[in-house]
């Protein structure tokens, strides 16, 4: 930390999981960057760190986009949002949700713009799957839930906003 009280960037963490694929990018956020708005991206794929809004996500299983600005600030206090297309099959969604279930750091959502089938993104971390099933998305949940990257370590992922399904 600064003497002004702000955060260094950081650079990337290596991939120590050992989850192949696994890509990491080096954090040019302030911690605590807490914004009113956060813009959502028309990019395909979620952002791995970033600005976001004053209130998390609670964790758990949503059935609807969540927001970007809530969703981020979760992944800052070590959560790991699972996202997926839409027009996922539906039993590709009940597998992704039997994988997730019990995790009490773990998003999981729809991202409307994405095309790939499942995306894992923790803060700074990220891991595309380009078909199902693969045993990876467990791996890393269990890995980076509360993981090494997790720049609040002890921050909750309940009592903020949302309402999942399970």
């Amino acid at each position: 930390m600064t003497s002004s009280g702000a955060f260094h960037d950081r650079d990337a963490l290596p991939n120590d999981s050992g989850i192949e694929g696994v890509q990491t990018f080096p954090d040019r956020t302030v911690y605590h960057d807490h914004v009113k708005v956060v813009e959502e991206p028309v990019e395909e794929i979620p952002p791995a760190f970033g600005a976001h809004l004053a209130a998390w996500q609670n964790c758990g299983i949503y059935d609807q986009p969540i927001g970007l600005g809530n969703a981020l600030h979760s992944l800052e206090h070590g959560a790991v949002w699972v996202t997926y297309p839409s027009d996922l099959p539906i039993d590709q969604v009940e597998a992704l949700r039997a994988t997730v279930r019990g995790n009490d750091f773990v998003l999981m959502s729809p991202y409307p713009q994405q095309t790939k089938p499942v995306i894992l993104t923790a803060w700074t971390v990220q891991l595309v799957i380009e078909s199902l099933p693969d045993d990876r998305i467990a791996k890393f949940i269990e890995y980076y839930s509360e993981g090494p990257q997790n720049p609040e370590p002890g921050a909750s992922c309940q009592g903020a906003i949302g309402t999942p399904i399970e």
